[in-house]
């Protein structure tokens, strides 16, 4: 793998029969360190415009999210495990768990694909269930 990518990250809610989607394609730096991958890209917030600073640290048994910006979060994604974080926002903190129901990775020469399955809780209130697809390739040059 390249140490420059392509990072398309798409998330789905399952709410109620309704799946609502978000998905984002951006570049970023690739390493490999420690038997963990390394992703580091940027992110835009729609409704500020603001560039936030993404972190994805991934093995085959544990998926780490650290967002660093005005929304800072560390989100924890391990099989069978359900982890709690604060998530700051510009409008005040919110608890936030991930129930993780199951993590997938798949490691190629030029490219990495994870795939999450999770229950999203805020303040302990269920809200749905949720799937997170990473695809990351190398940039071609």
């Amino acid at each position: 793998m390249t140490d420059k990518v392509i990072v398309s990250i798409k998330g789905v809610q399952h709410e109620y029969g309704e799946d609502g989607v978000t998905e984002m394609i951006t570049t970023g730096n690739y390493y490999f360190r420690n038997g963990k991958h390394y992703i580091l890209y940027d992110e835009m917030i729609p409704e500020t415009g603001e560039q936030m600073s993404n972190t994805l640290k991934m093995s085959p048994e544990r998926i780490d999210l650290i967002k660093h910006g005005s929304h800072s979060v560390h989100m924890v994604f391990e099989a069978n495990t359900k982890n709690m974080v604060v998530y700051r926002t510009p409008y005040g903190m919110m608890e936030v768990c991930f129930n993780t129901f199951s993590v997938e990775l798949e490691k190629t020469e030029k490219s990495i694909y994870a795939r999450i399955e999770y229950a999203l809780e805020i303040n302990e209130g269920f809200i749905s269930d949720c799937t997170i697809e990473i695809n990351v390739r190398a940039k071609e040059h």
